[in-house]
């Protein structure tokens, strides 16, 4: 073949090549402008479903409540959707923009594919290379300025990782997550522990104690009643409460003085489901119920005289017919206890509510490994074959994941990432909350919590959500708006290295 003909070949083979990696290039950054462009569509599709959802919910209770000034924030939201649309268009704008510069650089290299003709002194136009003999007792040298082709096969996997890399960003991770919340009431089950925890430790001044369940106790000391004048000869009594149904109630008989009554500890065993669990008004109320070993409730009475009253009871001491379950008719009595201490086996089902003072910190321990947390109750239905209905008791909170938050609003359910229950894993804290009017704050308990979770979600409806957080592997370092701003480089930087593959694409294989 002439050395024209192969100059000319040559560079009809650079052009076909530097053509191929423009369309290689070309189809990329579409395809990344497409996947984005899909994605801007999708946020909008599903904001527009979230605005239609609020405004429904909004108008419904607007309409229930008569305030019709609700109605002007779906114009808020919409402000704020035309400016995160905005934001979003702005940044495939800056993508296209790249997508043009990068070509409009690199048009002018088609005319240096082709070697410059008439440099040469032959008849050909073309230099005659001169051959060194290289001496049989020297080795070959290694060419100056070529890396070997281990090195390009290296440069050229870092070029696919990093054309990978970003895939992983739409794959869910989870992350842990922690959040606070107020709440009107929330059940929970303590975890998998061989150990037994303090819910409530030394509350002290308690106005009033009662006591729900099967249980058994004595009391010794001097009892007064006037209902039954047998008790005013006895020291000691003892107590059987045989029904799930039956109750004992306790509170200084002196309102005036401060209480003596403290509830010394709350032993809480294994798989322990706590219920009902709520604080309102100073009066603290949950239902136990036990599943493997029975609970154990501490309480110190004082030295001061108390009211008991007694339902569904039964009395060792007191024959018939005293000594019959009496599930109607009450029996009180005043005790002045001999005895300050008292320890209750809670074998089965137990309600347990008290009059507290001011809240204190150090009445709950906290740090509690749970599980099936629920920040909702039940309500009731008039057929057995309805659906079951949820009502929410949150009132406020907040809860953060993968350098993202959510706010939690009143009635709002949190869900994970099939629209399930959260799966909160650990119980940071728990403090109850007086009411306050001077800082518009409700009562209730403020619950810190902690977990790990791919997705949460917050909504109106425990499957209905309104607004979702995600985990990705990037966002445990890297935050949602860091990874925006680092998109355009890596496009830069992917389409130089496919750039570099396709011109060495011969010295990689």
């Amino acid at each position: 073949m002439k050395p024209s003909v192969r100059l000319i070949f040559k560079g009809v083979q650079e052009l076909g090549r530097w053509v191929l990696v423009g369309i290689w290039n070309l189809l990329v950054n579409l395809f990344w402008l497409g996947i984005q462009l899909i994605e801007l569509l999708v946020w909008a599709f599903l904001e527009l479903r979230m605005w239609i959802q609020r405004l429904l919910l909004q108008v419904k209770e607007a309409i229930a409540q008569r305030d019709f000034i609700i109605l002007l924030f779906p114009f808020k939201w919409l402000l704020l959707g035309i400016w995160q649309f905005a934001f979003q268009g702005f940044w495939l704008l800056i993508h296209l923009i790249e997508l043009i510069a990068w070509y409009i650089t690199h048009l002018p290299t088609v005319t240096r594919t082709v070697p410059p003709l008439g440099n040469s002194r032959g008849k050909s136009g073309i230099s005659q290379p001169r051959l060194q003999p290289i001496p049989p007792e020297n080795p070959p040298r290694k060419q100056q300025g070529r890396l070997p082709q281990d090195r390009y096969r290296a440069i050229a996997f870092i070029a696919l990782c990093l054309a990978v890399l970003p895939l992983v960003t739409f794959i869910p991770f989870p992350h842990p997550f922690e959040g606070r919340i107020l709440v009107e009431e929330l059940s929970f089950r303590y975890g998998e522990s061989p150990q037994s925890f303090v819910l409530f430790e030394e509350i002290s001044g308690l106005r009033q104690m009662a006591i729900a369940g099967k249980q058994s106790f004595t009391l010794t000391g001097r009892f007064e009643s006037a209902n039954d004048p047998r008790l005013n000869r006895l020291s000691r009594l003892t107590v059987d409460l045989p029904t799930a149904e039956s109750e004992w109630e306790i509170a200084p008989v002196e309102g005036d003085r401060p209480s003596e009554l403290t509830l010394k500890r709350l032993w809480l065993r294994q798989h322990t489901l706590v219920e009902q669990f709520r604080y309102d008004r100073r009066r603290l109320q949950l239902v136990l119920q036990p599943a493997i070993r029975p609970n154990v409730l501490e309480l110190d009475f004082g030295n001061q005289p108390l009211r008991v009253s007694l339902r569904g009871y039964q009395i060792t001491e007191l024959q018939s017919p005293s000594s019959r379950l009496n599930r109607d008719t009450p029996l009180e009595f005043t005790w002045i206890p001999e005895e300050k201490a008292l320890t209750l086996t809670l074998r089965e089902q137990a309600a347990i509510a008290a009059i507290v003072p001011q809240p204190s910190p150090q009445w709950i321990p906290g740090n509690l490994n749970v599980e099936d947390v629920r920040f909702y109750r039940s309500q009731p239905t008039q057929r057995a074959t309805a659906t079951p209905a949820y009502q929410s008791t949150a009132i406020a909170g907040q809860i953060q994941m993968a350098r993202q938050s959510l706010q939690i609003s009143q009635n709002d359910f949190l869900m994970g990432e099939t629209a399930t229950d959260l799966e909160i894993q650990k119980l940071d804290t728990l403090a109850l909350v007086p009411d306050s009017p001077k800082e518009n704050t409700r009562a209730g308990i403020q619950v810190g919590f902690s977990g790990s979770e791919t997705q949460i979600q917050v909504g109106p409806e425990p499957t209905v959500s309104t607004q979702s957080i995600q985990g990705n592997f990037w966002n445990k370092w890297f935050s949602q708006q860091t990874l925006l701003a680092l998109i355009p480089v890596w496009v830069v930087g992917l389409g130089f290295l496919i750039y570099w593959g396709g011109n060495n694409f011969s010295k990689i294989w």
